[in-house]
């Protein structure tokens, strides 16, 4: 008797043990489980119209042709004709392209529009390169250009891109840039006016002319130039590149741009899309409604669902359920 009332004793205990083991166990597990989604995302940000109010290729040729004069040289008819062969080669393009806009009625339509653009932009960088416009422009001088003009109002941020960085340093999440523009120096210096030396530390691909005015693509991270980046697909690539480096696994990842250059990051699989519009009207907000693709506004954000948003500007994600 004196054995089986201490084995009763002793499984009363082995079962009351396990009744506590099991739940914390499985408890243990489902953390696990969740945790990657629980972890800080990390965020990929286009440049112009996006973190700039206002695209912002206009104004490095017009501080290039002041960095010229400065020397006795008019590199005015350059730009000129690097402006309007750049048009009409555009538009003879669009104009003989199929299907015409109004049927691509898919994602898939529009990819292929965009990515039909590489030799337009590609001969336009060639122009460019050849005219030799950026010649002389050292990076250190693109960063001090990109300074001068936040200071100055040249180049506006779009409102709460601040607070949206204060946001993001809380949140211990990271971000970078990735870019079509002709100098990641000039948006060095741009974001260093607001970040200070931290925009030492940002990862931003974006092309860049060489001293000697021929632009390259985005280096590596060994610090090598690769290819030019021009259109979707290759902005695509980057933002790849982009989450490699950063180990990413199964973090979330926000992309947040404003043109077709930004279609296929936005609408990538396992990124969360946020389409910046002022009033909700762009017309990259247009094409998304084109080709059926419903956009909600980022105070309608919810954890795990695979939809598109769009925002006025950076005020509206830093106060988004995406930080809370």
């Amino acid at each position: 008797m004196a054995f089986l009332e201490s084995f009763g004793k002793s499984y009363n205990i082995i079962v009351l043990l396990l009744a506590v083991w099991l739940p914390l166990r499985a408890l243990t597990f489902h953390q696990t489980a969740m945790d990657p989604i629980s972890q800080p995302a990390s965020f990929i940000l286009d440049f112009d119209g996006t973190i700039t109010t206002k695209d912002t290729i206009d104004f490095l040729f017009k501080s290039a042709l002041s960095f010229h004069k400065e020397k006795g040289h008019d590199m005015t008819k350059a730009w000129q004709e690097i402006i309007a062969a750049y048009g009409q080669d555009y538009e003879t393009h669009v104009g003989r392209y199929k299907p015409p806009k109004e049927e691509r009625n898919t994602i898939e339509k529009e990819v292929e529009f965009y990515r039909s653009l590489r030799e337009v932009e590609e001969r336009s960088f060639e122009r460019v390169s050849k005219s030799r416009i950026f010649k002389g422009i050292s990076e250190e001088k693109w960063e001090e250009l990109g300074s001068q003009a936040v200071k100055n109002g040249e180049v506006i941020l779009r409102e709460g891109f601040s607070q949206f960085i204060e946001s993001v340093k809380s949140a211990k999440s990271r971000w970078g840039v990735v870019s079509v523009n002709f100098s990641s120096a000039f948006i060095r210096g741009v974001l260093g006016s607001i970040i200070g030396p931290e925009s030492e530390e940002i990862r931003i691909l974006a092309n860049q002319p060489d001293e000697d005015g021929v632009l390259k693509g985005p280096k590596t991270r060994e610090g090598i130039p690769g290819k030019l980046m021009a259109t979707s697909d290759a902005k695509l690539a980057s933002m790849n590149d982009l989450k490699r480096s950063w180990n990413m696994g199964a973090n979330k990842v926000v992309y947040i741009g404003d043109s077709g250059t930004d279609i296929e990051c936005l609408v990538s699989d396992g990124v969360i899309g946020i389409i910046i519009s002022e009033d909700g009207k762009s017309s990259l907000m247009q094409t998304m409604r084109r080709i059926g693709m419903e956009v909600f506004h980022i105070g309608e954000y919810k954890e795990k669902a695979r939809s598109i948003y769009w925002a006025r500007d950076f005020l509206e994600i830093a106060r988004s359920p995406l930080f809370k």
